[in-house]
């Protein structure tokens, strides 16, 4: 196939990407609750460095502080911050190369990267002798002085060497990605590589992992085949979702800078082929990464090392966040607009394109709900009727009663938490959120059942109307033995937890102990 033919061939395809939250069920992930106070100081920052009104809003959309928050899920504000901060430099300096700033094709590209190289170098403590400080390409280069001072709070001088030298690899391969894009030619899958694991800039992420939170581990570990394995694993497992979920985003420029098409060519194969292949690498890597992780614990000598183990299983933890936020981030950010695809376009969810009747069909004319509270202070005092629901006798139609059994977003959401209120008085019923709060990474609001006959009438219900609308269902545990309450949460969340519709994933970091 032509390289134009594959690039064309791909219009109008639906790509379907299996949910991948299972593959890494096991794996570190989270958001850190001060993300609302990190996502404010990006804003912040944001609007210091970008001077186009547009180009502001729609960056400040993605949400950088979401990225930065489930990296670092368990860290303090100040850390939090400190990589939030490298992250705004990391998502904007490369857009650079590609944009007006750089005008004149590769030259000026090189020439921005040389400069820039040498005020990161200078940044991180790490300038000549005598040599003045170099001026900044950009104001988006000129924000890492902030990033090198405060990493350098946190390191000596041989981690700020490494850490230098993994940033002059992902700036120079930024170059090396524009060059190919320029020249309008199509790499092998293996010319790909030989940049885009550079510009992945997580070798930058790993060694930020150690250096912010602290880790320290003996030589034998640190340079160990196992643990570099490790690392090839978590930039590979990057790149493969990164390819999968920009690949809508990045054909809109018509160009081979993207693994999908680039493997169709180089195998003649199907966009649902490649996909597969991608997710069995995705499969692989997850195993590979555990096996080896496993090999170093295994060589670790209890009470021979003290505290090496616990310091080990941090920076596994850490690695894995790695992952498990490029995941969570490229859904539910806006940058590649995938969450819009999945609770709009349903092709995404390979589903025809439902319609939903309004959650307050039939109470059309009832008074408005009260606004005073229930005795508990937090839910609210619903009408009450003296009628049950007919869900409590009879499945919600469409759901069949015979012999078989049955069982704009946040508009809708609102519209259905009113008519809970109304058909179901007799629960209770807690405060509609706009925006994320808790674990939830989405507007919400909770309904507490008391009964098994609730329970039974109320989720038969939901499954009609809950529309497109995700509904977690988790029950509320004693245990004898008084086990801490995180530990209740962490579980009813999870392994207790039922989903219908879209399983979102949840910021369960605040049910672990702080460590």
């Amino acid at each position: 196939m032509a390289p134009e033919n594959t690039i064309s061939s791909l219009s109008g395809q639906v790509l379907h990407i299996p949910d991948l939250g299972p593959a890494f069920a096991s794996w570190k992930q989270g958001v850190n609750p001060l993300h609302e106070r990190v996502k404010h100081a990006v804003d912040v920052r944001l609007a210091g460095l970008i001077e186009s009104e547009r180009v502001l809003a729609k960056v400040r959309a993605a949400d950088i502080g979401l990225f930065a928050a489930g990296w670092f899920p368990d860290a303090p504000y100040e850390l939090l911050e400190t990589a939030a901060f490298y992250c705004v430099w990391l998502f904007l300096w490369d857009d650079a190369i590609d944009g007006a700033e750089v005008e004149g094709g590769e030259v000026a590209a090189e020439e921005y990267c040389r400069q820039s190289v040498a005020f990161v170098r200078y940044s991180l403590g790490l300038g000549e002798a005598g040599i003045p400080e170099p001026k900044a390409p950009t104001k988006v280069c000129e924000s890492f002085a902030e990033v090198g001072r405060r990493v350098g709070e946190y390191c000596g001088l041989e981690d700020r060497r490494v850490l230098f030298g993994h940033l002059r690899e992902y700036m120079e391969a930024c170059v090396t990605e524009h060059r190919w894009r320029l020249s309008g030619k199509v790499p092998s899958v293996e010319e790909f590589y030989s940049w885009r694991l550079r510009t992945s800039s997580v070798d930058v992420m790993l060694d930020l992992c150690r250096i912010l939170n602290r880790i320290e581990l003996p030589g034998w570990i640190l340079e160990s085949r196992e643990l570099a394995a490790m690392g090839f694993g978590v930039n590979t497992l990057l790149i493969l979702i990164n390819e999968l979920f920009s690949l809508k985003k990045e054909l809109k420029d018509s160009a081979f800078g993207n693994l999908m098409p680039i493997t169709m060519l180089a195998s003649n194969s199907s966009l649902e082929s490649a996909t597969q292949g991608v997710i069995r690498d995705i499969s692989n890597c997850i195993r590979d990464f555990d096996n080896d992780a496993s090999a170093i614990q295994a060589k670790i000598a209890p009470g021979q090392e003290p505290g090496v183990a616990e310091q080990f299983g941090k920076l596994v933890g850490a690695y894995q966040a790695v992952a498990t936020t490029v995941l969570n981030f490229s859904i539910q950010s806006p940058r590649y607009g995938l969450l819009k695809d999945r609770l709009e376009d349903v092709d995404m969810a390979d589903s025809p394109n439902y319609t939903y009747p309004s959650p307050l069909t039939g109470y059309e004319n009832a008074p408005p709900l009260p606004e005073e509270r229930a005795e508990d202070g937090k839910s609210y005092r619903n009408p009450q009727t003296g009628v049950l629901s007919s869900a409590y006798e009879r499945f919600t139609e469409p759901l069949d009663n015979g012999r078989r059994g049955g069982f704009d977003q946040t508009q809708y959401a609102r519209a259905l938490w009113q008519r809970i209120r109304l058909e179901f008085p007799e629960l209770r019923i807690y405060t509609f959120w706009d925006r994320p709060i808790g674990p939830h990474p989405v507007a919400m609001f909770e309904v507490n059942v008391f009964t098994p006959a609730q329970f039974g009438a109320f989720v038969a219900w939901l499954a009609v109307w809950r529309g497109p609308l995700s509904v977690l269902i988790h029950p509320n545990t004693t245990d004898a033995d008084d086990r801490a309450e995180q530990e209740r949460d962490l579980r009813n969340h999870t392994q207790r937890a039922i989903w219908m519709g879209e399983r979102l994933p949840l910021d369960v970091a605040r049910f672990r102990p702080a460590t």
